[in-house]
């Protein structure tokens, strides 16, 4: 399969599982989006932008649900990949 569709594909099912604060789904994508992303070369598409913000949102929900660190790491990640690309 190609990464770049399954990433976005990934990302999208978790931001939806996310609205619908289904919790074990969001975090089953979202792990599947982050194998993703270290296959993929990273665009600056808007849809990337976009991915990292929802994925910010997804982590730090994530990690306020399971107090796991690895979720508040990921969410600072999407945080400063927005910053760079804002400036």
């Amino acid at each position: 399969t190609n990464k770049s569709v399954m990433r976005t594909y990934n990302c999208q099912k978790a931001y939806t599982s996310f609205m619908f604060r289904l919790y074990d789904d969001s975090k089953d994508y979202a792990e599947k989006y982050l194998d993703c992303i270290g296959n993929t070369w990273p665009n600056l598409f808007a849809a990337h932008a976009f991915q990292a913000f929802h994925m910010g949102l997804i982590s730090f929900w994530l990690a306020r649900k399971s107090r796991e660190q690895r979720w508040y790491e990921r969410g600072e990640r999407s945080k400063l990949a927005l910053k760079k690309w804002a400036e």
